[in-house]
């Protein structure tokens, strides 16, 4: 079994937006003069949201990625879903950015990591069940 060098690639770019995105919320904090919470700063929270929503996602899908690229169920499909992940992450990032909470890309980030997800975990499910019917 080979080490997975596309999910550690992706999950080296998800770990400096990560931590990116974390420098972000301190700046923030700093000029809020807010320790704890969002102080009821609008920045504060997008800052606290966008931070958030990366860190809630980034941990599941990296794992799966490695799944996916150790199973060598298919590298294209492997490489297409990564960099669609970033790119979705980072347009999400963006858009919770933006003066206007809804926007076209945090929607396009959001839907995007939605269907990524979706054809991630069906693959998987279905690498599971050709393993279990080998095995029967």
């Amino acid at each position: 079994m080979s080490y997975p060098y596309i999910t550690a690639m992706t999950a080296g770019v998800i770990l400096i937006m990560q931590i990116v995105l974390a420098y972000m919320v301190s700046d923030t904090r700093g000029k809020a003069q807010t320790s704890l919470g969002d102080g009821g700063n609008n920045m504060m929270l997008k800052s606290v949201r966008r931070h958030g929503n990366l860190a809630e996602n980034a941990g599941l899908f990296i794992a799966a990625f490695s799944l996916l690229e150790l199973s060598r169920f298919s590298p294209t499909l492997l490489i297409i879903l990564c960099v669609a992940f970033v790119i979705s992450r980072v347009l999400h990032a963006i858009g919770m950015s933006q003066a206007q909470s809804t926007n076209v890309m945090r929607f396009i980030g959001g839907v995007g990591t939605y269907i990524i997800g979706l054809v991630l975990g069906g693959c998987l499910v279905w690498i599971g069940m050709q393993s279990m019917m080998v095995k029967v």
